[in-house]
């Protein structure tokens, strides 16, 4: 190698584009709204085209009229109008612009300079990181994964759709949903009277499921996991309590109607074999992973999904055990209600940019036990709620009879099925709310639709 190989490149930059952005801007209205829906301030490369174009956004919010007589004038009352190169340089801005129609192809030429500039600084960044050595290698491969996402990201700009456009998408819509009258158009739960509520779980949904300890919140997660899975959605599970063996002896014993406590102590009978390997059997070839991570943060779980959802080919709904046990990091102890709502807030931002459903479990303060009465859970009984219940699009609570057969009022012990659990949907952005009763059977840490002639 030698001293000849020493790199000695220019950033990326494309000066002349950056030229016949700003001219076409000053010429007409309409390169100014469509460059703008492109590009930022720090995508130019030179400093001064920075202030020319930062200059007549300026002057575009204000109502100001943009021509150049007007932006030299306004250059002038902040002091740069020298640094740009004055009027004489604004006039060849404008004479060296021959077509306008051209502003967005340029546009986009700038724009995709600058994403090169940002990925070499982020390259040199990750160079400093691992030669410093004072991170582990995992840090840095998730914070180099963050700042490039968000490089991306700052390139996607939202473009306004016309009313009209967005209504042909409506009656398209429509139309599909009456084809397929009757039929679940979300990812089912598997429970029918909660599909009826809530037409299975919707693409971008944020669902908080609650309940008090012992009630049962990651069976009923696991139960649609399970289900979503077998009937080919992608899920992903983050379980932030329980190993991941645990999760999957909890699995075996929903899947093959044999009880937990045999599968854990190792007392099987030959039909509980064939039975678990059966149930072993239908897992195979289903897109289901588990993440036992003890800890993790809403920007390392989003970095995990967009990993599984290209490795997959997709995601359609992610299972997150608990809320209590997540941190963000930055927040003391006493502002933990702030920092629940900035999680809860980056988990729906999650469901919404990898369109898919996520069911975010959360613990339960202890105000439905103080309560006399049934027991049924509010939503002020959201534990740290803050932004909970304002995030969620649905909130589920899980409320068992004999979890509180300790009072006067007896189990609701359904002979057939086992007891029952009253799974209540207490919001519901887009539709009805409800209570649906389920038959919860302990033996196999499993819940399942009540049999018929036992439906409320």
């Amino acid at each position: 190698m030698g001293e000849g190989n020493v790199n000695t490149y220019n950033p990326p930059a494309d000066i002349e584009a950056e030229k016949a952005v700003l001219g076409a801007m000053l010429k007409s209205g309409d390169a100014r709204a469509d460059v703008s829906s492109i590009l930022r301030e720090e995508d130019f490369y030179l400093t001064e085209h920075r202030e020319i174009y930062k200059t007549i956004l300026d002057m575009e919010h204000k109502g100001i009229g943009v021509d150049i007589n007007t932006v030299y004038s306004e250059l002038k009352n902040r002091k740069t109008a020298d640094i740009v190169g004055g009027l004489t340089y604004l006039s060849r801005l404008i004479d060296e612009t021959i077509v306008v129609l051209n502003a967005k192809f340029y546009a986009r030429t700038v724009s995709d300079k600058s994403k090169m500039r940002q990925l070499i600084v982020e390259a040199d960044r990750i160079k400093e990181a691992a030669y410093s050595d004072e991170l582990p290698p995992e840090d840095i491969l998730d914070n180099a994964e963050q700042s490039i996402l968000e490089i991306a990201h700052k390139a996607q700009r939202s473009n306004y759709k016309d009313i009209n456009e967005i209504l042909v998408d409506n009656i398209q819509e429509i139309q599909k949903l009456e084809k397929n009258k009757g039929s679940i158009q979300g990812i089912e739960t598997g429970f029918k009277k909660v599909d009826e509520y809530l037409g299975g779980f919707q693409k971008t949904d944020l669902i908080i499921l609650a309940a008090r300890p012992g009630v049962g919140k990651t069976a009923w997660a696991l139960n649609v996991a399970e289900h979503a899975a077998s009937t080919g959605s992608k899920v992903m599970i983050f379980s932030l309590e329980m190993a991941n063996t645990q999760l999957g002896q909890r699995l075996l014993s929903m899947a093959a109607s044999v009880p937990l406590e045999n599968i854990r102590s190792g007392n099987i009978s030959a039909e509980d074999w064939e039975s678990l390997s059966e149930a072993q059997d239908s897992f195979y070839g289903t897109d289901l992973v588990v993440d036992e991570s003890s800890v993790i943060t809403p920007i390392e779980m989003k970095n995990k999904c967009r990993r599984f959802k290209q490795e997959r080919g997709g995601l359609d709904l992610v299972i997150i055990d608990y809320l209590q046990l997540m941190s963000i990091g930055g927040y003391r102890v006493e502002q933990r209600e702030k920092e629940i709502a900035a999680i809860t807030r980056s988990i729906k931002i999650m469901a919404k940019e990898l369109d898919c459903a996520v069911i975010l479990l959360s613990q339960l303060s202890r105000g439905p036990e103080q309560r006399g009465g049934d027991h049924m859970p509010k939503l002020s009984d959201l534990r740290d709620s803050g932004a909970i219940e304002q995030d969620a699009d649905v909130v589920i609570f899980l409320r068992r009879d004999d979890y509180y057969e300790r009072d006067t009022d007896p189990a609701n012990v359904d002979p057939s099925t086992g007891l029952t659990c009253q799974v209540n949907i207490a919001k519901h952005r887009n539709g009805p709310t409800g209570i649906a009763t389920i038959a919860w059977i302990p033996r196999y840490t499993k819940f399942a639709n009540l049999a018929v002639g036992y439906e409320e």
